[in-house]
Formats: structure tokens, C-alpha cells, sequence
């Protein structure tokens, strides 16, 4: 039974972090993450943008145990209130990360309750009623009333939650709260890029770059951080300038992009709204047919605002393709659809499929309408856009901007980032051709190109360019 001179002597040890992290949970420490963790100690505000794995996670669920044992120990009410953008982040990744660190530290299991439930919300609670909890950040009211006088706020993804929560946190700033975010910069608004902008004052800001991994510095090897490799193969296939490599490589936020079709925090915004989306509106599907061995074709059904999953074929023929085109159609048709429209590119080997549908009596009875669309043919708003393929790049950013919603797809979303246009002598955008994209990203932009076909919705002067062959 350890003396009261014993749990002072361990709560004066346990002031520092690093000594809690080595010495009580037995982690190996690195020089970021130890920056990292003794600023929480020293700062009430402390906001973290880092690239891909960097310990983020590991580190908040130090954060989160160091601050309620110590508390504990000293004999002094604290509450650690955990959340992220999503709350199956905080479960899948932070709460996993504590839970695991209970099993495997058996000071832990000695002042605790019980152990902690899959659920981050039961919350993990000591014998002193100091408590680890997560909390959803998707309603405001969740971050607001959590009463102790020593609250810590831990905000993983801290750039995709939303201003308000923020705002509900402040009443418990006020009361000498500590809030520690960590997230990659994804957005150039917001709460997170504010504590590093114009609020910095009041924020003590660090970066973590994937190249500060003690795995490329050589300062020790921890099995899942980032590695010398991962980050030489990003900088390579994404190049020094792309958005996707300032934000998921080095750390920092990606820069408005003068010349980027699709921003990156439209692009964060998009995937971030998916969940929640109406599953309402007209079925829609576009088509881009492979033209080369290791392309792909696509199949990209859009209904609404909502962008399913895309259906993804190699090496299939016309008909093959026609076909899944029918298949996918007949899954995901509902009784009140009559007209469902389908975009082909029909440049190439587009114009099999096309051919296909008209002669199958399937496609025929589901009401599919296909039109078949010539990317390189005029735009038909030619005062604005180069070709079709320019106009339609930028009708798929509006609809983004305007609340569609894509699922978490590392291609489309790698290549939609990548996507860049150029002003022609006539003053109209153009979107930089698939043979140059390919060259940037290895590989052609099949399922930019399936979506965008999906949205575009062109003005009726283009039908010599976009006409409809009626198969109803």
C-alpha cells in the first residue's frame, strides 16, 4: 500500500508528461512528440497541423491519462473531453489508443472503476470520479456544461468541427480549461487555421511534418510512423507544389491554388457532409470507358447531391461495360425514377457502350437515357470554358461548393486535388488534359472524370455536342 510521501513524490514525477508517458505507460518518446506534450503542459491553448503519421493519436491518449491520474493523485476533481470531426474517428482511433494503453498498464486497472467499454461516451472513470470521456462534435450542445476545475479539451481532425462547438467550449475556457487541437490543415477557415492566422497570440502553434518521424530522422524506429520512403514516394508522385503534399506530407495548409480547379477544403468539405446527406433526387450515372491497359473504367452513380461509391472495372469490352452500366441501374433504381440519364465519354472506345445500351431491351424497360458526351467538343458556355471537358470540371466544382457530397475515396480525392487549368488567348479556363494529369499522378483521372460526367448538366445550345440517344 503505497504512503502518502510515496503518492506525492509520484504526482510531483507525474507533472511532466514525458516522465508519465515512459515511465507509467512505458511508450517510446520521440523529440516532436515530447515538444508536443510538455507545450499542453505549459500552455492552455495549444494547436498542432501535422502530415500523416506523426503520433497524433498516441499523443492524445498520453494527454488524456496524464491529465486525469495526475489530477487523481493530487486529489483534485479533472475531466478529459475527447472528440474529432467524426465520431468514429474518436472511437476507431483516440478511444482504441486508451483502451489499449489500460490493458497494458497496470497502475491504470488499480485506479480505475472498470475498464473502458467500446463506447467513448461511457467514458473511462477513476475510483477519484476523474473521468475520460468522447463526446460527438456534431451538435454544439455536446461540448458545452462539462463541469470540473481542471477540463482538458482534446480535438482530433480539429479542422473539419465546426465553429459553434467551438463557441460552446467557451464558457469553460473561461474557467481556466486547457484545448489542444491536432489536425492536418485541410482548411484555409475555420477555428484551426485561425489559432495558427489571426489568433495565433493567443495560440501556442506547433507543426509536425511526416518528415520530423523519428523513422526518416533516424532518432529511433516506431512501427507506424511515417517513413523516409512513404514521404520521398509522396513528394515524387504528388510533386513539392501539390496541395495533397503541403497538407498530407509537410504539415502545413495548402495554399488557395491559383490555378487548382477543385480546392482542397472543398474537396475536405464534400467528403466531410457524406454521411449526412439527402439520399434524394434524380438517379444519374457518368461513364468513363478505359483506354488503356492499366486504366480504368468507371461507373459513377450520383443522386442529388449525394455521389455513391464508384463501381470500378479493368479490362472489360463494350458490352461488358454496357452491361454493369444496366446492372447498376437496376441496383440502385427506385419506383419513382422514370428517366435515368447516362453520360458516356465517348471519345475512343465511349462509343461501344453507347452503341450496346441502344440495342438492349433492359436499358430500354429501366428508362436509361444515354448521352453520350465528346469532352474535347465546344463548351456550351464557349465565352467561358475552352471545351466540354474544362466546362465540365467546373460545373462538378459548383456543385461541390454548393453542398454535394463525395465518399472518402483516396484516388477521386487525389485526383481532384491535382487538377489544375490554364487561361487560353481567348481568356476562357482550361482544365489541363488527362496525358498531363497522368504524368503528375501516374495514372489517369478516371474517377474525376466518371463524376464529373455525372453533374454535368450543359446549356441546351450544346446538343450538337451532347445530344441524347433515346433508348425508351
Amino acid at each position: 500500500m503505497p504512503t502518502p510521501d510515496d503518492i506525492k513524490a509520484l504526482a510531483e514525477k507525474c507533472e511532466d508528461p514525458v516522465w508519465f508517458a515512459e515511465n507509467v505507460l512505458g511508450e517510446t518518446t520521440w523529440s516532436k512528440q515530447r515538444e508536443l506534450l510538455r507545450a499542453v503542459r505549459d500552455n492552455d491553448q495549444v494547436a498542432i497541423r501535422s502530415g500523416h503519421k506523426t503520433s497524433k493519436s498516441r499523443s492524445f491518449m498520453v494527454l488524456a491519462l496524464w491529465w486525469a491520474f495526475k489530477w487523481h493523485l493530487l486529489g483534485e476533481d479533472a475531466r478529459v473531453a475527447l472528440s474529432a470531426a467524426s465520431f468514429n474517428q474518436v472511437k476507431d482511433i483516440a478511444w482504441r489508443e486508451i483502451r489499449a494503453a489500460y490493458k497494458r498498464t497496470p497502475i491504470l486497472q488499480q485506479v480505475c472503476i472498470k475498464p473502458p467499454s467500446l463506447d467513448p461516451a461511457t467514458g473511462l472513470t477513476f475510483t477519484s470520479g476523474n473521468q475520460i470521456f468522447g463526446f460527438s462534435a456534431k451538435e454544439a450542445e455536446n461540448a458545452a456544461g462539462i463541469s470540473s476545475p481542471h477540463v482538458m479539451y482534446l480535438l482530433d481532425e480539429a479542422s473539419g468541427i465546426q465553429d459553434a462547438v467551438f463557441s460552446a467550449m467557451e464558457g469553460n475556457m473561461a474557467g481556466g480549461a486547457k484545448m489542444v487541437m491536432a489536425s492536418q490543415g485541410t482548411k484555409m477557415s475555420g477555428h484551426f487555421f485561425d489559432a495558427f492566422n489571426k489568433y495565433r497570440a493567443s495560440w501556442h502553434c506547433i507543426k509536425i511534418s511526416s518528415w520530423d518521424s523519428p523513422n526518416v530522422t533516424g532518432e529511433v524506429q516506431i512501427p507506424g510512423l511515417a517513413t523516409k520512403k512513404w514521404c520521398q514516394q509522396k513528394k515524387d508522385q504528388w510533386g513539392e507544389d501539390s496541395p495533397l503534399y503541403r497538407v498530407r506530407v509537410m504539415g502545413d495548409f495548402p495554399g488557395h491554388g491559383d490555378n487548382t480547379v477543385y480546392g482542397l477544403e472543398t474537396i475536405e468539405m464534400a467528403k466531410d457532409r457524406w454521411p449526412n446527406v439527402s439520399r434524394e433526387g434524380a438517379l444519374r450515372l457518368g461513364v468513363d470507358v478505359a483506354r488503356f491497359g492499366d486504366d480504368e473504367t468507371v461507373i459513377f452513380p450520383v443522386r442529388g447531391h449525394w455521389a455513391m461509391e464508384p463501381v470500378v472495372l479493368q479490362g472489360s469490352d463494350g458490352v461488358q461495360v454496357a452491361s454493369k452500366i444496366v446492372d447498376t441501374v437496376r441496383r440502385l433504381r427506385r419506383d419513382t425514377d422514370r428517366e435515368i440519364e447516362v453520360k458516356i465519354d465517348e471519345i475512343g472506345l465511349g462509343a461501344s457502350p453507347v452503341d450496346a445500351l441502344s440495342h438492349m431491351d433492359l436499358a430500354q424497360q429501366l428508362g436509361i437515357r444515354v448521352r453520350p458526351i465528346h469532352l474535347q467538343s465546344p463548351a456550351s458556355d464557349s465565352d467561358n470554358y475552352a471545351d466540354a471537358g474544362s466546362e465540365m470540371a467546373f460545373g462538378l466544382a459548383d456543385w461541390l461548393k454548393a453542398g454535394g457530397a463525395v465518399p472518402d475515396d483516396s484516388m477521386l480525392v487525389e485526383e481532384l486535388a491535382s487538377t489544375t487549368y490554364t487561361m487560353d488567348t481567348k481568356g476562357r479556363r482550361k482544365v489541363a488534359d488527362k496525358k498531363k494529369l497522368k504524368t503528375l499522378i501516374r495514372r489517369s483521372p478516371d474517377r474525376r472524370n466518371a463524376l464529373e460526367l455525372a453533374i454535368y448538366d450543359p446549356k441546351p445550345k450544346a446538343s450538337a455536342g451532347a445530344s441524347f440517344i433515346n433508348i425508351i
